[in-house]
């Protein structure tokens, strides 16, 4: 499947809005999940990763489905597609460029969707967990993009037309070892009609997370009411293993 028809496949699960959230993406290819590895990551570290390139990011890179939680025994985010490539996958509504743009040779991407677990529960509709993850030719260059990126969220003031109201609710560090994350809590729309209650907005959990010279980002966007959680959210639960993946 090519890289434009799969970020089609992934928007459409988020109607209008989204729809515009990656429809700029480029022309990077795609692997279908079929081809996803659940193995560890096997990839060898230089001498001094904290400050230089360690020569490109793969797909083990990526978080898989066994490190992507949601709701435990509830619902959980399942991998649809990986991006080769993905210099211009956009990720997000607020992402005014892909990340090649802000200095990356290396970047790779991963799209996921939220299914429901128990038997007989109806199917989710609009919620959908991309994941990019660049490396840059130096630790001051992935920590320049990564002030960048986290600008963006603050305004969203890129974002496309069909996004008429956008809220940045708040934004707040999470320690992780070894890196320097933070995550934007906000909530945008309009909904479509066929998923607005009048109640629901999309609700985007971003987190940004810069390892070295390497950064990802993290995107969860669902259709909700609230976002409410008993511990850690479910982007913060993510990061530890993403930096993980990003360090090894």
């Amino acid at each position: 499947m090519n890289h434009r028809r799969s970020t089609q496949l992934l928007l459409a699960a988020a109607a209008v809005a989204a729809t515009s959230l990656l429809a700029a993406c480029g022309s990077g290819s795609s692997a279908s999940a079929d081809a996803i590895s659940e193995g560890d990551a096997t990839t060898s570290a230089p001498a001094d990763p904290s400050t230089t390139s360690t020569g490109g990011v793969t797909a083990e890179d990526l978080l898989t489905d066994a490190d992507t939680v949601y709701v435990e025994d509830a619902a959980d985010w399942f991998a649809v597609e990986t991006w080769t490539d993905a210099g211009q996958q956009l990720f997000g509504p607020c992402a005014q460029t892909g990340l090649a743009d802000t200095g990356a040779p290396s970047v790779e991407g991963r799209a996921f969707e939220l299914r429901n677990l128990d038997a007989g529960a109806p199917e989710v509709r609009g919620d959908l967990l991309t994941q990019v993850v660049a490396e840059y030719d130096d630790q001051a260059a992935a920590t320049k993009a990564w002030s960048t990126v986290n600008g963006w969220l603050e305004e969203c003031g890129g974002r496309p037309d069909a996004i008429t109201d956008y809220r940045a609710l708040q934004t707040r560090k999470v320690a992780v070892p070894g890196a320097d994350a933070v995550i934007t809590d906000s909530h945008y729309g309009p909904l479509p009609k066929e998923l607005d209650d009048g109640h629901s907005a999309y609700i985007m959990e971003t987190g940004v997370l810069r390892s070295g010279s390497r950064l990802t980002v993290i995107t969860s966007v669902i259709v909700g009411q609230d976002y409410n959680f008993l511990h850690s959210t479910p982007v913060e639960r993510m990061l530890a293993p993403a930096a993980e993946r990003l360090q090894d």
